[in-house]
């Protein structure tokens, strides 16, 4: 089956047996053992965590969780090379590289299997991550936040809105076209790229293919 950065999986929750979550690829690519690998959200499970392919989920497991950081919140997959065609095209999103962080005031987009593809300004910018108005809910954690054809990020959660030392707490966003919601925080791709190489386990060395 064919997945990609903007697909939808679901994801053994080993910590809680007979439940899953359901989660948002990054993105597919190999790493530096030539590895069919995939990115996406740390907190959507655990190593040795299995995964279906949301879209078929009756076609068996695909790949499992094989490294992952509590602390940035990503995590690798290890794929099945005979189940799984990796794609850089998923519906409106395409990823043909990774690029840098974003600026205040940038347009980006995130590709989700909840919310779908949705764009929106870039609030506020930090080291590791950044927050934006792209539209995301549960479901979307993993999504692949693109500049253009670039991925810049991952989503992995919600945040209240601050205008200065105001917190305002907003909802999450239920789609496209719901303008009032609180921005999503992204990690830095760049950032979750570095510190998967410096673990120098699976995932390390990832790339595009």
């Amino acid at each position: 089956m064919t997945l990609g950065g903007g697909s939808g999986i679901i994801v053994e929750q080993l910590d809680d047996p007979g439940m899953a979550a359901d989660c948002t690829l990054t993105a597919v690519g190999r790493d530096g053992a030539d590895r069919l690998v995939g990115l996406t959200a740390g907190h959507c499970g655990q190593v040795g965590s299995r995964l279906l392919a949301e879209y078929d989920p009756k076609a068996g497991v695909v790949g499992r969780i094989t490294a992952k950081s509590e602390e940035m919140d990503w995590a690798v997959i290890e794929f099945d090379p005979a189940r799984v065609v990796p794609t850089r095209r998923v519906t409106q999103s395409e990823i043909n590289g990774v690029g840098g962080a974003p600026g205040v005031g940038d347009n980006v987009c995130k590709n989700g299997r909840t919310t779908g593809f949705t764009c929106g300004i870039v609030w506020e910018t930090h080291p590791a991550w950044f927050a934006s108005h792209v539209c995301a809910d549960h479901g979307d954690s993993g999504s692949p936040v693109l500049r253009g054809d670039q991925l810049i990020g991952m989503v992995v959660a919600g945040k209240d809105f601050q205008v200065g030392p105001i917190t305002v707490p907003l909802p999450s966003c239920q789609g496209a076209g719901d303008v009032i919601h609180q921005p999503d925080a992204a990690t830095d791709i760049q950032m979750v790229l570095r510190d998967i190489d410096r673990q120098a386990g699976p995932g390390a060395g990832f790339r595009l293919i």
